[in-house]
């Protein structure tokens, strides 16, 4: 049966992805590498497919498999949701159906995820350039849900030791953050007969209490076991949800307290829980209350079917004894359009927010008055209301934040940062709002936007790990300078501009300091994003940087690493070019491809390398002043020189000095300062015996 499973698995590959599958970076190799690569790639695809639900076009764009991806061969990110996640999938072909996930597969993928949560895009192929907006903002935001998908044609389930691995890694980086979704030849073969355009899924369930409704349309309600349920989604994944307007969002703040439930208190769900609504074409049912439904599909109750799967990996006996009411509604006999008219009404009936109920109590009833009568300014305190121009006012959630960084207890700006909901509850909204006016509150506001600002305005200036605590960590940033500043809220107005005006120097210190006491461990990690996660690592990371401060230490100096004009310096020192040069380590016609350093660098460039590939790629000339033959214009650049021209070709602001050598890199063997250090480290007698075979073509091992 293996043998039949693999030959349809290929079968549907050859047929679904031949046009979307990129093989131009192996187009001088044998065809049967490129047979293997498209195998390996199209199965990445697949696997993008199964889990999301993109197309198959849309899957293929998420492959990154090539030279420089680091053990990762598809990317996929939902960046949209207010839980986003990321798939991040290594694919192994078999031709036998016995691919399995080894220790090397795992350590391969390790060391391409810190690569990405460090925000080291750069060191991937240009492929995973369309991905990077989206893939960043995920990353940097502290509810993100990162899976790792060993995708396998093969049956045998991950070894126990590889298991041991990827539960350390999991714990690693918090069990709340990530999880590991194995794909084996039978999940793909599953999807595979679901239909890839478009699923039909049938399912079987057991319900009881079962009742049904004549008229105007029919349609059945009753309850039904939650391990049922969860069986549906472990069978079906996202094709359970093909009529829904979205797929599962992760465990959002609201799905986490169903999974709670079911497992703390399973007897209890039905009372707790509206129930999901089904759409079929077709319903067959028993009198026992045994039911198939035909072509159905999950339009209501997403979020909670995802949140019961999660539980009943957890607890599967707790889930069994859980209850949930269910509506089934066959599509028989209704009007044309009315599974969409369905599938729109039951998802867009709008609960009233924590926030709308507290912009109706007296408090900001009276921060309105205030702002308008004190201030002569504008403060919108309702959901809808236009929020006023920044030198104008403010909006309640603006507010609140800045309120809550401000606060003394370090847990209020971290769950200001992380927990956005919870600033409407009772145990922050009444302790951040508990003795504000107008004056103090817009004082707050300025404070916050100046720390953002400055951050955003010197976000070039950094690189690796403080560049992504500037891009996550205003809020704690905030929190410091309001700590460091004790007395902001009574400064005299005429004494509040220069305090407001040394923002930007304080900000560059507490940096600094919050950098010392990440590196140090004094979180227990030395992960930036990790920070955010959790209430207690962010405390004590506040804490340390104020025993820093009440030691009377100097500010630490930033790690030369964490900057960039340290890091450009250094690459101009080096003179790579020379090197490599002198060292014959690059053979005239290797290929070169420009890739962005920094966030501002993309930026200002990526979509303008991205309208014509031919912008980003050169070709090495053995030459020590001008060697890149840039193939966009044929014209012939020294690395550094060709940035700053395509920097004005880009209609951006040309930088006055940017260090090529570190942008132009050759796949598979890193940029020309990384070539050039790795023959300085080589003892002599290897470097000059070795130079004539370094870089023969563009390639290097292969994907």
């Amino acid at each position: 049966m293996k043998d039949l499973h693999v030959r349809q698995l290929e079968s549907e590959l050859d047929a679904q992805f031949p046009p979307f599958i990129d093989l131009t970076d192996l187009a001088d190799r044998p065809k049967h590498i490129q047979r293997s690569s498209f195998l390996s790639r199209a199965l990445a695809a697949l696997s993008v497919h199964v889990l999301t639900g993109m197309s198959p076009e849309q899957s293929a764009k998420c492959v990154i498999d090539s030279f420089d991806d680091w053990g990762i061969d598809a990317i996929a990110v939902d960046a949209d949701s207010e839980v986003p996640q990321v798939w991040i999938v290594q694919a192994k072909w078999s031709k036998e159906g016995n691919a399995t996930f080894d220790g090397n597969a795992l350590r391969a993928l390790e060391d391409g995820l810190r690569k990405l949560v460090r925000g080291e895009y750069n060191r991937f192929n240009q492929r995973i350039d369309p991905l990077v907006p989206d893939l960043d903002s995920a990353l940097n935001n502290p509810r993100v849900k990162i899976v790792l998908v060993p995708a396998l044609a093969g049956d045998q389930p991950i070894s126990p030791n590889v298991q041991i691995g990827l539960t350390e890694l999991r714990d690693e980086f918090d069990p709340e953050v990530m999880r590991v979704e194995p794909l084996l030849l039978s999940d793909f073969i599953s999807a595979i007969r679901a239909g890839i355009h478009d699923p039909r899924v049938n399912l079987r369930a057991k319900m009881t209490d079962l009742r049904f409704l004549e008229e105007p349309y029919l349609a059945y309600f009753g309850n039904i076991s939650a391990d049922q349920i969860a069986d549906w989604y472990s069978g079906e994944r996202h094709r359970l949800f093909g009529r829904n307007i979205r797929h599962p969002l992760g465990l959002t703040k609201v799905n986490s307290g169903i999974v709670d439930t079911l497992l703390s208190e399973p007897e209890k769900f039905w009372y707790f829980h509206n129930g999901i609504t089904i759409l079929c074409d077709r319903m067959e049912a028993g009198l026992r209350g045994d039911l198939e439904l035909l072509g159905a599909s999950v339009v209501n109750g997403a979020q909670t079917v995802a949140s019961i799967h999660e539980a009943y990996e957890r607890n599967p006996t707790s889930v069994a004894k859980a209850r949930i009411s269910v509506r089934v509604i066959p599509l028989q006999g209704t009007p044309q359009n009315f599974d969409r008219r369905v599938t729109v009404a039951t998802n867009t009936q709008n609960g009233v927010a924590q926030q709308d109920f507290r912009a109706l109590d007296k408090i900001q009833a009276r921060l309105r008055y205030e702002f308008d009568v004190v201030l002569d300014l504008k403060y919108a305190n309702k959901r809808g209301e236009s929020v006023p121009d920044a030198s104008q006012g403010c909006g309640i959630l603006e507010a609140a934040v800045a309120l809550a960084c401000s606060h003394s207890n370090s847990e209020m700006s971290f769950r200001s940062n992380s927990e956005e909901r919870r600033i409407w509850s009772d145990d922050t909204y009444f302790e951040i709002f508990r003795h504000p006016d107008a004056r103090k509150t817009w004082r707050a506001v300025q404070v916050v936007r100046e720390v953002g600002t400055f951050l955003q305005d010197t976000q070039s200036d950094r690189e690796g790990k403080a560049a992504s605590l500037a891009d996550q960590g205003r809020n704690i940033i905030s929190h410091l300078f309001f700590q460091k500043n004790p007395e902001w809220a009574s400064v005299p107005d005429g004494e509040w501009g220069v305090l407001l005006g040394s923002v930007s120097a304080q900000v560059d210190e507490i940096l600094r300091w919050v950098m010392e006491a990440i590196d140090s461990g004094a979180a227990e990690t030395l992960q930036v994003w990790s920070i955010f996660r959790t209430a207690r690592r962010y405390v004590a990371i506040v804490e340390s940087v104020k025993q820093g401060w009440i030691s009377g230490r100097p500010t630490p100096e930033l790690a030369p690493d964490y900057k960039a004009e340290e890091r450009e310096r250094r690459a101009r020192q080096a003179n790579a070019v020379t090197v490599i040069v002198d060292a014959g380590a690059i053979e005239e016609g290797v290929h070169l491809e420009f890739r962005p350093n920094t966030k501002p660098e993309r930026r200002a460039l990526s979509a303008w390398v991205s309208e014509d590939p031919r912008r980003s790629r050169a070709t090495w000339v053995d030459d020590k002043a001008n060697p890149l033959l840039w193939e966009w214009d044929g014209g012939r650049y020294s690395p550094s020189r060709l940035v700053q021209v395509m920097f004005e070709l880009a209609g951006k602001n040309v930088p006055k000095a940017v260090q090529g050598t570190r942008r132009w890199f050759v796949p598979d063997r890193g940029s020309l300062v990384d070539i050039a250090d790795s023959i300085r480290n080589e003892p002599e007698s290897e470097r000059f015996s070795s130079c004539g075979s370094r870089v023969m073509t563009a390639g290097g091992r292969g994907p």
